[in-house]
């Protein structure tokens, strides 16, 4: 009997056991299976979320394809881009054009007061020399020079020209004679032509009567050349 007690008290302890194992891994497959149910629940509304911002996306570039297609298809938007394009275009072009205008217009006028100083410079040069290399007949023996000439020009005689290329061969030389010149046809000179020459150091009695190539040495005359061979002559030998 004793045995018997001992024996059934044993099974009912195991039994006890047994069965707190049993709930034990019942509640452990439960809060598994919570915690699994959970993570798939989180996995859900992730891809419920990726799949919202994929349709927001598809939408928009369906609508922005839709876009695309009506102004394709429609000609007056199309038009209205290449009239704005061509209108652009044509702003450019003008903007360019008028810069260009204004630049050559500054440039032009850069040049033509460049050219009238030049020329205002050459000219006053020129006059400046005229007025030195003119001379009057009655004071032409008295420069302080040792040695020059005095070609009195007739403006009738067209051969003055070639005596004037001459003296300027003759001005181009190192250490060439001064050759001054003295017009007729000024007012101080007329008294001094003549119809016939009289080529004296006494200038209230001296006469030319034509162009006269008049050689000075010491404040006197000491050679004259009166046609067109001699004096020709006279100036080329000074050019040489």
């Amino acid at each position: 009997m004793a045995k018997s007690k001992k024996t059934n008290t044993k099974k009912k302890t195991t039994n006890k056991n047994n069965s707190v194992k049993k709930n034990n891994v019942a509640k452990t497959n439960t809060n598994k299976n919570a915690k699994q149910t959970q993570k798939n629940e989180s996995v859900v509304i992730k891809e419920n979320k990726n799949q919202k911002v994929e349709k927001k996306n598809t939408n928009k570039d369906i609508k922005l394809d839709k876009k695309i297609k009506k102004e394709k298809s429609n000609p007056k938007t199309t038009m209205v881009k290449n009239d704005s394009e061509i209108t652009k275009l044509i702003k450019i072009v003008l903007i360019v054009t008028a810069i260009m205008v204004v630049f050559y217009g500054i440039t032009l006028l850069v040049t033509k007061n460049q050219k009238a100083d030049s020329f205002d410079n050459k000219t006053a040069s020129e006059k400046a020399v005229i007025q030195y290399d003119d001379i009057m007949i009655g004071t032409m023996l008295n420069k302080n020079q040792d040695s020059y000439y005095v070609l009195i020009k007739e403006d009738e005689d067209n051969r003055v020209v070639e005596y004037e290329t001459l003296m300027k061969l003759v001005a181009s030389k190192i250490d060439s004679p001064k050759i001054y010149t003295a017009n007729l046809t000024d007012s101080f000179n007329k008294r001094y032509l003549a119809k016939e020459a009289n080529t004296t150091n006494d200038m209230e009695e001296f006469r030319v009567s034509g162009t006269t190539l008049v050689e000075i040495k010491d404040g006197k005359i000491v050679n004259t050349y009166s046609d067109h061979d001699s004096i020709a002559e006279e100036l080329s030998k000074l050019a040489d």
